[in-house]
């Protein structure tokens, strides 16, 4: 739900109110709609209103800065705050696990905000994820399995020959077209017999020591 404060607004009556609120950019374009459920004065000839109600963010809804318009039924017209809701980008916030050795088979959980992986209902048709190093180079990709709500869900196989190092997780937006990028999400690790540390790491001349 959503809150709303503002003062003198002839909303109708505060439990079956008969105004609405939207949100729109450039004059009124690009606008999508909520529900008043009800309002209240907190201070009495309507100087301190609070509305109550509901709105939906189309999945494909154009993101950046919105004014907020409430309906006014005395002026019959739209009393407008300007600036006062943001719609964010399509973007991915995480890959788990975030790493994997050569030759490694894996299942990933990708987190993202406002992406459209497609398929929520009929499980076909899911975004394409892929991981590549240095502006698309070194790519493979990965095959998405499920989706649920902010998640996509999907399995890796790692090449034994892939570059070890940092890669840029893509996952594919079907409402933009446009492939999202995390820098820097999943590490390639070396699948080679290697060496980490000892302890202790020091010792004086003549000494001798369990490790």
């Amino acid at each position: 739900g959503v809150n709303i404060s503002g003062n003198n607004l002839d909303l109708g009556d505060q439990w079956s109110p008969t105004s609405n609120f939207r949100f729109s950019q450039y004059s009124g374009t690009n606008s999508f709609y909520g529900t008043i459920y009800d309002w209240w004065d907190d201070c009495g000839n309507n100087q301190c209103q609070y509305i109550s109600g509901s709105v939906h963010v189309p999945s494909n809804q154009p993101s950046g800065m919105y004014d907020l318009e409430v309906w006014d039924g005395t002026l019959n017209d739209w009393v407008v705050l300007s600036n006062a809701f943001e719609v964010y980008p399509p973007q991915i916030n995480s890959i788990s696990p975030n790493s994997g050795n050569q030759g490694q088979s894996l299942s990933v959980s990708i987190s993202g905000n406002s992406m459209d992986y497609g398929g929520q209902w009929s499980g076909t048709n899911l975004s394409d994820f892929r991981f590549s190093q240095w502006s698309g180079s070194n790519m493979f990709y990965g095959n998405p399995t499920s989706t649920s709500g902010n998640y996509l869900y999907g399995d890796v196989s790692i090449p034994s020959g892939q570059n070890i190092g940092s890669y840029d997780l893509e996952v594919y937006d079907q409402s933009t077209n446009n492939w999202i990028m995390l820098d820097g999400a999943f590490a390639v690790e070396s699948n080679q017999p290697q060496i980490d540390w000892i302890n202790p790491n020091s010792a004086q001349q003549g000494q001798s020591l369990s490790v």
